[in-house]
């Protein structure tokens, strides 16, 4: 098949056209290959990394902390129960104590007057009676200056023969070692029925005395 070219001479035939008008999409720029554009990237990941590891930290750290102060909160009500329990036995105890110690008292006390009695009877001389023997104050008094308490303070009335009688009864009274403080009171000389004698008021005071001088007799006597 012979070809004739028609075109004017020095003139190339174009190349067909292709679909889509031929023509070439824009490229890319290439990287550059900037050092300092590459760090700048590299910088700002880790900062990212950096903020979401101290978040999730802060995170835990709060939860750590709510558990502990949620703790913390049933401790100090816990503790507050007990210590409201131990004021309230302290108090008990405070109140136990005196008691017992008024049942101390009452327990130490509850031979004084027999032993006064015993002890003035022994120390009544001839020619000498009592018509009187009573507390001159209350029992409960103490002596405050000391841890002992002092004993009671008893009053004697009576009659005698002769005024050598009288003193020799408060000697003996001097002399035990269950009394102290003897002190004449009154005395006053009586005339009845055709006889003298003298009418006195003593007062006294029972002291607790060494543990050597306390006799001992069994409640019981076996024969």
């Amino acid at each position: 098949m012979i070809e004739i070219n028609l075109l004017p001479s020095g003139e190339k035939r174009r190349p067909a056209r292709r679909a889509g008008g031929g023509r070439k999409l824009p490229s890319l720029p290439a990287y550059s290959g900037d050092p300092y554009m590459s760090g700048l990237g590299v910088f700002a990941l880790l900062v990212f990394l950096g903020l979401g590891f101290l978040y999730w930290r802060v995170d835990i750290r709060k939860a750590e902390l709510q558990v502990r102060l949620e703790k913390e909160v049933a401790d100090s009500t816990t503790l507050t129960g007990t210590i409201d329990l131990v004021q309230r036995l302290s108090a008990r105890q405070d109140t136990i104590e005196k008691k017992i110690d008024v049942i101390r008292s009452v327990d130490e006390r509850r031979y004084v007057w027999p032993h006064i009695m015993d002890e003035v009877s022994r120390s009544i001389p001839p020619y000498t009676w009592l018509t009187k023997l009573a507390a001159a104050e209350d029992d409960a008094s103490a002596d405050t200056g000391g841890a002992k308490r002092a004993g009671p303070v008893f009053s004697l009335e009576g009659n005698t023969g002769s005024t050598q009688a009288l003193t020799r009864f408060m000697k003996n009274l001097e002399a035990s070692p269950f009394i102290t403080g003897v002190t004449l009171v009154t005395s006053e000389q009586t005339v009845t029925e055709g006889r003298s004698y003298q009418k006195f008021t003593l007062e006294a005071r029972w002291e607790t005395p060494d543990s050597s001088f306390i006799e001992t007799v069994p409640v019981i006597v076996v024969d």
